[in-house]
């Protein structure tokens, strides 16, 4: 099998996988702009108050949802479809 076939093959698992890194690395990068503003004990001038931690935490927890919910939407719709239709193809 060339790589693309093996791509094809594989693609739940690929896409399974950036969904988990790209969660992570979603969660990160808001949970590292935004703590600074909190650790800092400096309320920030856009806001009528400053932000706790545990809202920073989820904030950053529910934006890397939101950015992985299409890769792994597409990763789950590719496992249902290779487990429903399987494709034997003449590269394998």
């Amino acid at each position: 099998m060339n790589l693309y076939t093996k791509s094809m093959r594989k693609g739940s698992i690929i896409l399974f996988w950036a969904a988990i890194i790209i969660a992570a690395m979603t969660f990160v990068g808001v949970l590292g702009s935004q703590w600074d503003m909190v650790s800092s004990g400096v309320a920030s001038p856009y806001e009528a108050h400053s932000q706790s931690a545990i809202l920073v935490i989820l904030t950053a927890l529910a934006s890397g949802l939101s950015s992985a919910a299409w890769p792994f939407f597409g990763a789950a719709l590719l496992w249902f479809l290779d487990a429903r239709f399987p494709y034997r193809g003449a590269g394998e």
